[in-house]
């Protein structure tokens, strides 16, 4: 049994590496920073501070991690929110378009949550990629995202966020 002992551990140490260097392989990261273009709202009218709405974006993509390492894309998105004084959920479907015409799509489901009672908040959720054209074409994958919202949305406010993901195929 001592003789194997080595082989043993050789194995288990190359084993280990093949998996650190695939998971590192498929890690993805990236910051998105945008402003709001258009507003439409409308109170909802069963209690006080009850906003849905539909909002307009567009801003830059910069990926740190993943197939689009190094590269920055222009960014489209629309998304839809329903808040209660502020805070609530919204869903976003967001186009990235890149230097080469190739395009990656991802439906983004999240929370707000205003922050110090302003008109800053904080954003999080989940995203997943739904598709892509040119060298994106048939990508699929999912992450998490965090990030703020600097300003009101009714006055164009600015905002980022940093995401991260492991699964793009």
């Amino acid at each position: 049994m001592k003789r194997w002992a080595p082989v043993f551990i050789a194995l288990l140490s190359l084993t280990a590496f093949l998996v650190s260097t695939t998971q590192a392989a498929d890690e993805v990261a990236f910051r998105s920073v945008y402003h709001t273009q258009k507003v439409e709202t409308m109170e909802a009218s069963d209690v006080p501070g009850h906003i849905i709405g539909v909002a307009q974006q567009s801003g830059v993509t910069f990926y740190t991690k993943g197939p689009a390492s190094g590269q920055i894309a222009t960014m489209s998105n629309t998304f839809h929110f329903d808040t209660l004084k502020g805070k609530g959920t919204f869903t976003n479907y967001v186009v990235n378009t890149f230097q080469d015409g190739s395009t990656l799509s991802a439906r983004t489901i999240g929370t707000v949550t205003p922050l110090n009672g302003g008109p800053r908040a904080a954003i999080e959720g989940v995203y997943e990629i739904i598709g892509g054209t040119g060298k994106f074409e048939g990508t699929k994958g999912k992450g998490t995202y965090k990030g703020e919202r600097i300003g009101s949305p009714k006055t164009g406010g600015d905002s980022y966020v940093d995401a991260a993901g492991t699964e793009w195929k």
